[in-house]
């Protein structure tokens, strides 16, 4: 029986163009390796730092929401109490309503400082003494990547109330 050459090929290709290398390989594996663990890390820095910012919002919220009460108690009766020169506490879980003692958990301290303001005062009149100035802090410790709750973080808030003439 007769057979045919191109049916049973008998050339090769020559070693060295068989395929890859063990050092190529494994400098493929280094570099996706390095690579990958290089998205890892950009993944955790991103989840912290949207973690940074919801807290900052919601700080950046509690105080300018303090500051609105006050307004409309201002625009209302601004002899009332809650206008009284002094500082007050609260305490708030999130975004939630705050209350007057400490919360469990996770939490914002949110302090309001009104301050008559002297005479004299750009915008306020010279009698009767009409004119506060409100700080709002609000002061909380974010969540870290690595969990640590160590670094406090605050927000101040400042603005100048005056009766409604």
């Amino acid at each position: 029986m007769h057979t045919s050459s191109h049916m049973f090929p008998t050339s090769r290709r020559p070693l060295e163009e068989a395929g890859f290398t063990l050092a190529e390989v494994m400098i493929a594996v280094a570099v996706l390796t390095i690579g990958l663990l290089a998205i890892g890390v950009g993944f955790q820095q991103a989840t912290s730092g949207v973690a940074t910012g919801r807290g900052e919002t919601t700080a950046v919220f509690l105080a300018e929401q303090r500051i609105e009460q006050l307004k409309a108690q201002a625009l209302i009766n601004f002899s009332a109490a809650a206008l009284a020169a002094g500082t007050t506490t609260d305490y708030c879980a999130g975004g939630t309503a705050c209350q007057g003692s400490p919360v469990s958990g996770p939490s914002y301290t949110r302090t309001t400082t009104i301050t008559d303001m002297a005479t004299g005062v750009a915008g306020c009149p010279a009698t009767p003494l009409s004119c506060k100035e409100v700080q709002v802090r609000v002061t909380y410790r974010p969540v870290t990547s690595s969990g640590d709750l160590s670094m406090q973080r605050t927000v101040d808030v400042f603005t100048l109330l005056g009766p409604r003439t």
